[in-house]
């Protein structure tokens, strides 16, 4: 279950390119959108899925607008092409121990084999030198990725489109605080989480299909439950918490303190802030903790 957070949670190298304004997105009818008011200022939360689709590609109207309406833009991290390089770097291990040496053979070959159920040309060795908690992620979104190998997330898209609209973009985060969340974790607990990824991609190679359309469908109660019934195992259950910890709720009273900390600095501004739509969702959420810090916040159709 780990790796389908981390896809909703974490950004992955991607092409650049440009929402092409003529066309609708699906997300229209009832998109992760979120205004929030303190005093006389307003600004906006956008909830995304870091996952290329096809169907996703376009910005739907009413983001297009909040875009528009802001002076600047904000997502998890800074999404240059240099900064998003860095992020394919810090995915490396720098030991020069390989997967043949940090995996059971048992593991290993499970591995190559679900590898092989998306392209029988397809082992571990390009991935030899990853961090185990980034084959996690990158095994999830490979199938998507090769289907789609020119698409971008919509956060790519997002921050493509502020600039090209001259707002001030950037992060909340930098790429070494996210990065840095997933090397607290141990070697061992690295492996967990493959051995739970592989579990769920083989039981159910639908996951990301209905995750995306719960996303476009905008209903977040689906998602979370959809989410959620994953957890059944015992077996992941510590690992679990400290994920959910380490990865969601000191992430979200994070970017919650720098989303009002940049808002402070000059009341007479807009910002449109797009993060991950898991942070928003559910308990201690981001936006639990502005409306703790006095925002009002409402979810706009």
């Amino acid at each position: 279950m780990y790796l389908f957070k981390l896809v909703l949670l974490f950004v992955t190298l991607n092409i650049f390119v440009m929402a092409e304004e003529g066309k609708e997105n699906p997300l229209s009818k009832n998109p992760f959108l979120w205004k929030i008011e303190k005093g006389t200022q307003t600004s906006y939360l956008f909830g995304t899925i870091h996952v290329p689709a096809p169907e996703l590609t376009n910005l739907p109207k009413q983001l297009r607008d909040a875009i528009e309406r802001s002076d600047g833009v904000r997502t998890e991290i800074d999404m240059n092409f240099m900064n998003q390089l860095k992020i394919s770097q810090l995915m490396l291990r720098k030991d020069g121990k390989h997967l043949n040496m940090l995996l059971s053979k048992k593991l290993y070959a499970r591995t190559e084999k679900y590898l092989q159920t998306i392209s029988p040309a397809l082992n571990l060795t390009p991935f030899a030198q990853l961090k185990v908690w980034a084959l996690s992620a990158t095994i999830g979104l490979l199938e998507d990725q090769l289907k789609h190998p020119t698409l971008t997330v919509i956060d790519d898209t997002i921050f493509t489109y502020a600039k090209g609209h001259n707002k001030s973009v950037g992060g909340v985060e930098t790429i070494d605080e996210q990065v840095g969340y997933f090397d607290t974790f141990t070697l061992n607990e690295q492996i967990l989480m493959l051995e739970s990824t592989l579990d769920f991609l083989e039981k159910d190679r639908e996951y990301m299909k209905k995750m995306k359309s719960f996303y476009i469908q905008g209903n977040g109660k689906a998602l979370l439950d959809y989410v959620n019934q994953q957890f059944d195992d015992g077996k992941y259950r510590a690992l679990e918490t400290k994920f959910m910890e380490e990865l969601l709720y000191k992430r979200n009273l994070l970017m919650a303190k720098r989303i009002d900390t940049l808002l402070k600095k000059d009341l007479q501004k807009t910002y449109l802030f797009a993060f991950g739509v898991m942070h928003f969702l559910d308990k201690k959420s981001v936006i639990e903790y502005l409306e703790s810090y006095g925002y009002k916040v409402t979810r706009l159709k």
